[in-house]
């Protein structure tokens, strides 16, 4: 049995841990691995084996709840998203599809719904760069039919209309992608 295994220090760490569930998981499992690795360095310099030694030692470390408390007021709050904001980010997205038939409005709505994305903190980078890469296909795929010769892709107008307007729809897919990603827990 090492030192950090007796059962006063596990009850120890295992009330800090329980008072520190407010803590982020990352913030709350260093907290814990820092205090188990402080109680054991206080505890090899004592020497401490019997309960009343172990007791000594955590006695002066501090009550757990105290501990947790003072970590909970210096961990930073996660940042408040307004749900009015998220729609309004997504409408935008999602309009960047169609107004790309119209490139002078469709190109400054898009850089701004992009850099809207970038800087919104409720989403990872792989539902950001998703995001993107839905917003960018549909201007992507009218460049390329101004490069392509006319002659060169012959879809014929009944196939070609469904996969423009299917072009033209990604973004909205994406943005209701991206509402699904908003609501899951960080």
């Amino acid at each position: 049995m090492t030192i950090t295994e007796h059962p006063l220090v596990k009850k120890y760490l295992a009330t800090l841990a329980r008072e520190a569930a407010g803590l982020s998981p990352e913030r709350r499992n260093e907290l814990l691995a820092d205090l188990e690795e402080h109680i054991a360095v206080a505890l090899a310099e004592e020497s401490a084996s019997g309960d009343d030694e172990v007791r000594a030692v955590l006695a002066r470390l501090g009550d757990p709840r105290t501990i947790a408390a003072t970590a909970l007021g210096e961990e930073i709050p996660a940042p408040q998203v307004s749900r009015g904001r998220t729609l309004a980010l997504l409408g935008l997205l999602a309009a960047t599809g169609p107004l790309t038939l119209a490139p002078v409005l469709g190109l400054p709505v898009l850089i701004g719904a992009l850099w809207w994305l970038w800087t919104a903190p409720q989403w990872r980078n792989r539902d950001r760069v998703i995001g993107t890469a839905a917003a960018l296909v549909p201007p992507l795929f009218v460049v390329s039919q101004w490069v392509v010769p006319g002659g060169t892709l012959n879809f014929g107008l009944g196939a070609y209309i469904p996969f423009l307007l299917a072009v033209l729809a990604l973004p909205a897919a994406a943005g209701a992608y991206l509402l699904r990603a908003a609501r899951r827990p960080a």
